[in-house]
């Protein structure tokens, strides 16, 4: 597991092959900068290959706008990079967030978001490699 330095990341880990498990912080407000970093932390750590993502938001964590829309050209970008993305969130906002996130970039991989860590695992792995 890779503690890091990030602002907003907590953690990052392969689980179970392929599954890379990135756990954000508790009460965070997540800017433009703070999404740049975790993309490329993310990308560094996997050395680019192709993963299964396992997100698991951190509660009370809040998204920018701009750091959103960085979000959606980044996964543009790397779509061949990930084969599947599963969500874990934790209130409502997070859901609206993620299912507005999820709209743009279901044309690149399956995403779905998640209240239940052991049925993101479930969903993660009956994708295909």
């Amino acid at each position: 597991m890779l503690k890091t330095p990030c602002k907003v990341i907590l953690s990052i880990q392969m689980i179970e092959g392929n599954i890379c498990e990135i756990i954000f912080k508790d009460h965070v407000r997540i800017e433009l900068q703070d999404m740049v970093e975790s993309f490329d932390l993310v990308n560094s750590y996997t050395n680019h290959k192709p993963v299964k993502k396992l997100v698991i938001t951190g509660e009370r964590t809040e998204i920018t706008k701009e750091a959103r829309l960085f979000g959606h050209e980044a996964s543009l970008k790397i779509k061949h990079n990930i084969i599947a993305e599963a969500i874990i969130v934790h209130s409502l906002y997070q859901k609206m967030v993620i299912n507005f996130y999820s709209k743009f970039i279901k044309d690149n991989y399956p995403t779905q978001f998640f209240v239940d860590t052991a049925k993101a695992m479930d969903w993660l792995k009956s994708i295909p490699n």
